[in-house]
């Protein structure tokens, strides 16, 4: 056994021809003594400490498998005129000397294999799937895409270090899937789970953790023949931070550089374990399914598989050297060039080919989402991977976590539409659990709060701004009917279908609001329907073929068939009566504008049908809800999913959320999927996919990054790839919904709760009438003068701030309170937080420590009113 060698050259022992010319015996002797000034201020440095060339020695072999011995050559010395003399003359041959020396060396040695630890891991990694083989049990590794299993007579443990997730299965037990926790959100690298799987650790964090900066601190190597053969020994030794010492012996080929087989010395149990390696043909994937471990194979989507196999087989049909151990499923007889079979050519695999199922293209040309079973930990697990690798593709450094607080505020306002009570906040931070956000998103979505809420946010996107509905019941009836669905847990899909099929008198209200918004138009219908639960402007084909999507006029009229058979007056209307009703009936058509051709009903993305007018059809509507709504509808799952994305971070995956196609493409196509996937597989729970969403790392990040070197580009970027969470503006509900919070009224106690009184509260219409701003996108504020002046100067302002009829000041009037807690309650109780010691220094004028009763008041009213005012009070960040 030898240390890794290394050459070295000897100097000439002829000088060169320069010391015989005349002309450099008699140069001026100013400039040679300046040359040698200048050498020797170069040269004459402190030397180079020995432990330091020792350690530069030992790094630059452990990496590169070859010692350069700079401790033979290292030396010091000063120069001396008459040194400077020769290293002048002498400079240029020596120079060449050295090059040919070297260039012969390269020469001589060109062909020497060196071996070391990482040309191991390199070769190891260009093989995929390897097995590795012991008395104890059977382990797998595919290194390129860090995943892991161990099985042992006990369980079979399977880790994937780029999805964050392991999953066990145990004798006769389902597999358990779980998240991969590691501190800090940071992986092991490959070298850390290499020599925790070749030196047989658990694949558990606690091991990633141990082996985090894992080093070498010795390895040598040797030829030697073995039962016939030739094959390489690579003793390596390994120290991890807390001084754990391992031992490792690989058995390597000496072409290839692959291990054979390793032996690995416990100390503990004064044992050596032998292990051999088989390397496989088939995909992780594949191994997964021969483990009988389901729901890891579920995890991985379609797309993602066939790139597995694509690769496996890449590598399984590369004319690489065979290896001894690498295991061979090829038929028996080999084909020779005489073979007509060996001479067949086999298509081409275009790994795009594969992803089939993505909403990306020609919207007309979308397949089904694949519908990939997966607990909620997986689906967040996931979701949250593919937001990493995104923002590792482009190069974006997500901003922080959002502070506790933050978060508090953050939730309460998208989930329950209000920001949380004094009494909610200090309960929040009394909680000790590590779970506690969990615990606050659950709690939450139980409540009747977030019932209203979703009504509330749910009427916005069927029913247009500015449409009159006081002749039936109001938008509130709406909303009611709304809040009783998402109270009863009724699957999204049945509450589309209740909506798109109502029957009865428009006075009747609840869903029939929807028709009567909308006077029952065919087109009305289709446009709105298309936009909301199909995520597409299908509209803009409707006097024209759609200018940037693939959608013609013919594919508009199509759709809008469906709603043409609902009973209505032949006349245009200009308003609805609460006497009609909507029913289907067996007339009614519609035809291309400005012509007489009747369009009959089709699907979007299908062929027309020939109809068999022998069998009876079903009502119009009744078979375009039951394809809406079906799990195989290319969009309605994506289009859901995307709106409930828009309204927890202020934009969609595809935004504008109603804006679907191939000229405005998803921010992650996979990130979609995953979610619709879910969403499906789930009966279309629309609690559960808020609480996912909600639960997802980026939802929790910060919405500013305090970074010196920010630039608006970076910003945007960020925003848009949600690695920073947008500002939101508050919807007019909201900010009444949050004053009311903050200054004790509407409110109704229920089982130590605080619920609001939305429904039938009449002072909450009329500010909502009178503080409608144009609809847009949340993360832009278009609110204008009128809405200032109401919160400034309205009404519900004065009474709310004024110090004899607000409940909150009122209440601060007890005896036990100091100025101090008074204070911290307003802050508390706007902007859900406690106030920062420049804030309280800075509210000290209000209320000043000598002040009287009436003055405490006034002060407090003020401070109240100044908060409300403030735009961390009207904006969710």
């Amino acid at each position: 056994m030898h240390r890794f060698a290394s050459m070295t050259s000897e100097r000439p022992q002829h000088p060169s021809s320069i010391d015989n010319d005349p002309s450099e015996l008699h140069r001026n002797e100013d400039d040679e003594s300046s040359v040698a000034m200048l050498l020797a201020d170069a040269l004459d440095a402190p030397p180079v400490p020995r432990s330091l060339v020792k350690r530069l020695d030992a790094e630059i072999t452990e990496q590169w498998g070859h010692s350069p011995q700079l401790t033979r050559s290292h030396a010091t010395g000063t120069v001396t005129l008459a040194s400077a003399k020769r290293v002048i003359k002498t400079s240029w041959w020596l120079a060449g000397s050295v090059a040919a020396s070297v260039m012969l060396i390269v020469f001589l040695t060109g062909g020497t294999n060196t071996y070391a630890w990482a040309t191991v891991m390199e070769a190891m990694q260009q093989h995929g799937l390897i097995q590795i083989a012991d008395e104890d049990g059977n382990r797998w590794l595919d290194l390129s895409n860090q995943v892991a299993c161990q099985q042992t007579p006990e369980e079979t443990r399977w880790v994937d270090v780029r999805r964050r997730t392991v999953m066990v299965r145990s004798h006769d037990v389902e597999t358990k899937s779980s998240t991969l926790a590691l501190p800090g959100n940071a992986s092991p690298t490959k070298e850390e789970l290499l020599a925790m799987v070749l030196l047989d650790r658990p694949l558990t964090a606690e091991s990633i953790e141990q082996f985090r900066g894992v080093r070498i601190t010795h390895q040598e190597w040797e030829q030697r023949p073995d039962r016939g053969r030739e094959i390489v020994e690579l003793q390596v030794e390994f120290a991890t931070q807390d001084d754990q010492r391992y031992e490792l012996s690989l058995e390597l080929d000496p072409k290839s550089k692959l291990p054979l087989a390793i032996n690995v010395s416990d100390p503990p149990q004064d044992r050596l374990n032998t292990s051999s390696l088989t390397y496989l043909k088939e995909s992780t994937t594949e191994l997964q399914t021969r483990l009988q471990l389901a729901s890891a194979d579920l995890d991985t989507p379609a797309d993602v598989r066939s790139l597995d196999r694509i690769a496996a087989n890449n590598r399984a049909s590369s004319p690489e050297t065979k290896l001894p151990g690498m295991l061979d499923d090829s038929p028996a007889k080999a084909r020779t060039d005489d073979d007509p079979a060996s001479n067949e050519v086999k298509p081409t695999v275009d790994a795009r080919d594969s992803i089939v199922s993505l909403p990306v293209g020609p919207a007309n040309k979308w397949q089904p989402v694949s519908v990939i079973s997966r607990n909620d930990e997986q689906v967040i697990a996931r979701a949250d991977l593919i937001l990493d690798e995104l923002w590792a593709e482009r190069q974006i450094r997500p901003v922080d976590r959002a502070t506790d607080l933050q978060l508090l505020r953050r939730v309460y306002l998208d989930l329950a539409g209000r920001t949380p009570t004094v009494t909610e906040v200090r309960r929040f931070l009394e909680n000790d659990s590590e779970n506690r956000y969990r615990e606050l998103v659950d709690h939450l979505l139980d409540s009747p709060d977030y019932t209203s809420q979703m009504a509330a946010v749910w009427r916005s996107f069927l029913i247009p701004e500015g449409v009159d509905l006081d002749a039936f019941g109001g938008r509130e009836a709406f909303e009611k009917w709304l809040a009783e669905q998402f109270t009863n847990d009724e699957p999204y899909d049945k509450i589309v279908r209740r909506l798109l099929l109502a029957e009865g008198r428009l006075a009747q209200s609840g869903p029939l609001l929807f028709y009567s918004a909308l006077k029952l138009d065919a087109d009305q219908l289709a446009a709105r329907t298309s936009r909301v639960f199909l995520g597409m402007r299908l509209e803009c084909a409707q006097c024209h073929d759609h200018p940037f999507e693939p959608w013609s006029q013919e594919d508009f009229w199509s759709y809008a068939a469906f709603f043409a058979q609902i009973s209505r007056p032949k006349a245009m209307l200009e308003n609805v009566s609460t006497v009609m009703q909507v029913r289907d009936v067996d007339r009614g058509e519609v035809m291309l504008p400005e012509s007489e051709e009747v369009i009959s009903p089709r699907f979007l993305g299908q062929e027309w049908e020939d109809q068999d007018d022998s069998q009876p059809q079903a009502p119009r509507r009744q078979r375009l809800a039951n394809w809406l709504t079906g799990p195989n509808n290319p969009y309605f799952a994506r289009a859901t999913v995307n709106r409930v994305w828009s309204h927890m971070f202020g934009r969609g995956i595809v935004d504008p959320v109603d804006d679907f196609g191939e000229n405005n493409l998803p921010v992650s196509a996979d990130l979609i999927d995953t979610l619709a996937s879910q969403f499906i597989d789930s009966d279309f729970d629309l609690k559960q996919l808020v609480r996912t969403i909600a639960l997802t790392r980026a939802y929790q990040l910060a919405s500013s990054s305090n970074r010196d070197d920010d630039s608006p580009d970076a910003i945007e970027e960020r925003l848009t790839t949600f690695a920073q969470m947008n500002v939101k503006t508050l919807t007019p509900e909201q900010v009444y919904d949050c004053i009311a919070v903050a200054t004790l009224l509407d409110q109704r106690n229920e089982a130590s709760d605080y619920t609001l009184a939305r429904f039938g509260n009449n002072q909450r219409d009329t500010f909502l009438q009178q503080f409608a701003a144009p609809a847009t996108s949340r993360s832009e504020y278009l609110a204008g003068i009128p809405q200032a002046l109401m919160l400034m100067n309205g009404s519900l302002i004065g009474q709310a701030t004024h110090e004899q009829s607000s409940g909150l000041i009122r209440s601060l009037n007890a005896p036990f309170f100091t100025d101090e807690q008074r204070i911290e309650v307003l802050f508390m109780a706007t902007l859900s937080r406690p106030p920062r010691p420049s804030e309280l220094e800075l509210v000290a004028e209000f209320i000043p420590a000598d002040s009287n009763r009436e003055q405490r008041y006034t002060g407090m009213a003020d401070l109240l009113w100044a908060l409300i005012n403030s735009s961390e009070f009207t904006l969710n960040h």
